[in-house]
């Protein structure tokens, strides 16, 4: 019994140590289950979703609605992926993009671009 309890404080540890942008404990998909245990896969997770969620605060010269649109294809496109490699790749490109969408009041907020995640 013991020996449970260690290895279920010990699993749990392991899992809230990567921050991502929704609850691990929940993941069914084989992309959620990746990025829940794939460390780099879980910072680029958390890099896109402060990425985006500066984007969707700053006044960046279009639509939330187009950006929430852009953001949902992402990710059922992300979904399609069958490996790590393709999530690394489709994950690198999307932070890229977000830091590339223009700001109309000369001031982009703080965006971590891919090169900077290892």
């Amino acid at each position: 019994m013991k020996s449970q309890l260690i290895a279920a404080t010990a699993l749990v540890y392991v899992a809230s140590a990567f921050a991502v942008s929704f609850d691990c404990g929940k993941a069914s998909t084989f992309v959620e289950k990746e990025i829940c245990t794939v460390p780099l896969l879980g910072d680029l997770d958390d890099a896109l979703s402060e990425n985006y969620r500066g984007m969707l605060y700053s006044n960046f010269g279009g639509s939330k609605k187009s950006l929430k649109a852009a953001q949902i294809n992402w990710l059922s496109s992300r979904n399609k992926c069958t490996n790590t490699n393709c999530l690394i790749d489709a994950y690198r490109k999307r932070i890229d993009e977000t830091c590339d969408y223009g700001v109309v009041s000369g001031v982009h907020p703080i965006c971590k671009n891919s090169d900077d995640i290892q």
